[in-house]
């Protein structure tokens, strides 16, 4: 029977697909396209993580019961634009090294089920970047939670000589644990540190054995330290396996392994969709490297001489000093380890402002001015100025420097950690940055005398500059509180989340709709930022007479769609958006940076007298909530300092104290009106959404005005009828309709999960 064939196009390559329908999971009907699917979605994570190594395959053409192939030699038909590399005895074996994301459809087609990996990359085969301590349960047993328990203990020694722990499933019952070394070490080097340390680990645990052989380990769990010979793999991260329930080999932190109740529960499905929502937790792995601990070697610094156009080391101390780290969190900086490759970003807010490019080579700084920031993806490309060399001291320097002095201004550490040189061109060099803020491979090409072009040539997961992004959600409190916080305005408006991608403005309210249009006034990119490109939180608002958010009148803003009436409220009623928090600029996520950092960040990228506006924050939560309460406003957010950003999720770094009790909550239909109301409605059903449904909160029959009776009859009863969609015991002369998303305010909840005192405030158009 012929084979089913079709021709895809993956980035720059043509490949051919056949036999896309056939089942390589029988139990769980999971065919070869599924399987393409897969690794073609997470090509840039996985990518991240294998890009460069030398690989093995596990091969299944007749799916997981079928015959199963392991092979380490490229097969002959594979394409010429795949690369592969010598390895082994003589050098005989051609391992195939993957590249692109067309080299994983490409195996995938083939039933490769499995990728497997050695510890090191081609440029530098002879040399691991990390040591793994491969814990292995007994095949007749299957007590994952004693495998835990032990990973963490494993994890707390490592810990105590000074390596970073990263942890994975391996896709069967037990858990690789991995510590990224630098990259000057030889396997027998990393090998023997495994063995001494995993030596004395099984003296203190009775369960744990170093015994490969099946009788000797006589039921106990093994640390195979094995794996760390030179000839050895380990499966890929995110690689499958060729077991029932398509299993991942998955990357997970530590508090999900607290809770994760077996590895099957991470397969093709749940993995997916792990990293498109969450993201890879080992992104920043190779940014952790360190020495082996018994390794003390330390690498020198080059005395430069006096230039006026950088900072001695003596100057740079002083400038140190007059820094305030409660206000600047300590940037990253990684440790002199002797291996010479440490790299830093700073930000530089001198005349203009820049971003320093500086690579540790030969005891100084090679460094490059780069006016536009990183480049983001691939196909942006970035003029890079060649400057004078620069001391070490500047990894770790953050400071003002005084005005009139050479480079007047501010300066931070954007980002710090190690860098690779991983191709040498003539006339230029492809690089790789490991930090736990930036991860990713650059291009830098000499044009002309000083400038170079910058390029980035691996594509991000997650591209925050086109991804819609959930605004984080704040907890609620009663009062203002203490501690480590500094607080704001909360403003009453319509949250919005501000793109900014190579010059052009993107508004998306809280639902993600594109409102741009709505608001000419606020797209205005190049005269309200110093930047190119950013992730903004903020609330755009309409003000009174008085100076305070109108909700009303945002909202009319926001329901304005012909051209001419929205030119007319722009004169009448002007929007502002107060901005107060930045995920992403120039070239990296904030999500991790403390909010104090983003906050200085997101200060200095917004110009003065424009229509964005920075929500202003004071150190006393109290005095600022008598302040709302007197004036009338909503209420006040508390943001704890050092807290990070969880898009689309609730956290306590944000609180909420409002000045009245109020619920977000939906209208799902009214009562019949009676007397004065009879041509309107008597009352609203309200509910509030939980995640098994609609948890009905009673009836709302005060807050409205006969304007508003009016608005709100006509707007309900253009809305699609439906059956009582609660199973409480309400008014039957009621009307039903698709839930619309309303404020209530209230005293408490009652007994029965009613509304107490409650009184309709608005309806929340925006969230629609």
């Amino acid at each position: 029977m012929a084979k089913k064939k079709v021709h895809v196009e993956v980035g720059r390559q043509t490949l051919e697909l056949s036999n896309l329908d056939k089942v390589l999971y029988p139990d769980d009907g999971i065919v070869k396209a599924q399987v393409i699917e897969y690794y073609l979605k997470l090509a840039p994570t996985i990518l991240h993580h294998i890009k460069g190594r030398p690989l093995s395959l596990v091969r299944y053409p007749d799916g997981i019961y079928g015959e199963q192939f392991f092979q380490k030699n490229r097969p002959d038909w594979t394409p010429d634009w795949i690369d592969y590399i010598r390895l082994g005895k003589e050098r005989k074996k051609e391992y195939i090294v993957a590249r692109e994301e067309a080299t994983m459809v490409w195996l995938a087609n083939l039933a490769c089920l499995e990728i497997h990996q050695i510890h090191s990359f081609s440029e530098y085969a002879d040399k691991p970047d990390y040591i793994v301590y491969d814990l292995d349960p007994p095949e007749d047993q299957d007590n994952f939670a004693e495998v835990k328990e032990l990973a963490f203990k494993l994890k707390e020694d490592l810990e105590n000589v000074g390596y970073h722990v990263f942890i994975k499933t391996t896709g069967g019952k037990g858990l690789h644990l991995i510590t990224p070394i630098e990259l000057y070490y030889t396997f027998d080097d990393s090998f023997n540190t495994a063995k001494t340390l995993a030596e004395g680990f099984v003296k203190k645990y009775a369960n744990t054995t170093l015994h490969l052989n099946k009788e000797a380990r006589k039921g106990r769990i093994l640390i195979d330290i094995f794996r760390n010979k030179g000839s050895q793999t380990i499966v890929s991260p995110y690689s499958l396996r060729g077991r029932a329930g398509a299993p991942v080999s998955c990357p997970i932190n530590w508090d999900d392994l607290e809770k994760l109740e077996h590895p099957r529960d991470l397969n093709l499905i749940s993995v997916q969709e792990k990293v498109l929502n969450e993201g890879d937790p080992w992104e920043a792995i190779r940014g952790w490297s360190v020495p082996l601990h018994t390794d003390k070697r330390k690498s020198s610094y080059k005395d430069l001489p006096e230039n006026p156009r950088h900072k001695s080391p003596e100057q740079l101390e002083d400038y140190t000093k007059k820094r305030d780290f409660n206000k600047t969190p300590e940037p990253y900086t990684p440790a002199d380890d002797g291996s010479g490759n440490r790299f830093c970003i700073q930000r530089h807010h001198a005349s203009h402002l820049h971003y320093d490019l500086r690579l540790e080579q030969d005891g100084v700084l090679k460094s490059w001015a780069v006016p536009r920031g990183m480049p983001p993806v691939p196909g942006v490309k970035r003029l890079a100025v060649q400057t004078e060399d620069h001391p070490l001291e500047y990894l770790s320097f953050e400071g003002e420097i005084p005005k009139g002095q050479y480079g007047g201004g501010m300066m931070w550490v954007f980002a710090g950690g190690k860098y690779e040189i991983t191709k040498e061109k003539k006339n230029g060099f492809y690089f790789r940055l490991s930090s736990p803020v930036i991860n990713a491979e650059y291009r830098m090409h000499l044009m002309k005398d000083k400038e170079w072009l910058l390029e980035r040539v691996d594509q991000p997961q997650v591209d925050m500059l086109k991804q819609d992004i959930q605004p984080m959600v704040a907890e609620s409190a009663k009062k203002p509180p203490k501690g480590d916080y500094r607080y704001e305005v909360k403003w009453d408006g319509i949250r919005v989340i501000i793109t900014l991608n190579e010059g052009e403005l993107t508004i998306r309210s809280r639902n993600m709709n594109i409102i741009t249009d709505s608001f000419p006034e606020l797209n205005v990119p190049e005269d309200a930022f110093r930047i190119n490109n950013a992730v903004f939180d903020g609330e755009i608002v309409c003000l009174n007479a008085e100076g305070k958010a109108d909700f009303r009148k945002v909202i009319k803003r926001l329901m304005t769609k012909k051209q001419m009436e929205v030119e007319h409220q722009v004169k009448r009623n002007p929007a502002y958006c107060y901005l107060f928090d930045a995920l992403y600029i120039d070239g990296r996520s904030l999500l991790n940076d403390p909010w104090a950092r983003r906050r200085m960040w997101l200060k200095d990228s917004v110009r003065k007298d424009t229509k964005y506006r920075i929500s202003e924050d004071i150190e006393d939560g109290k005095a600022l909530f008598q302040a709302a309460e007197k004036l009338g406003v909503e209420g006040i957010m508390a943001k704890e300092i050092n807290g990070k950003y969880y898009p689309g999720k609730r956290s306590s770094a944000w609180i909420k104290v409002k000045v009245k009790n109020t619920a977000d909550a939906l209208v799902i239909g009214y009562t019949k009106g009676q007397g004065e109301r009879e041509k309107y409605f008597g009352a609203v059903h309200v509910a509030e959404q939980n995640g098994k449904g609609l948890v009905y909160r009673g009836r709302v029959g005060t807050g409205f005005s006969d304007k508003t009776f009016k608005e709100l009859k006509t707007f309900f009863d253009q809305r699609e009828e439906v059956s009582q969609p609660i199973e409480d015991k309400v008014d039957p002369d009621s009307r039903w309709f698709e839930p619309v998303p309303c404020e209530i305010e209230f005293s408490q909840i009652t007994k029965d999960g009613h509304y107490r005192d409650p009184v309709f405030k608005r309806l929340r158009e925006d969230l629609l």
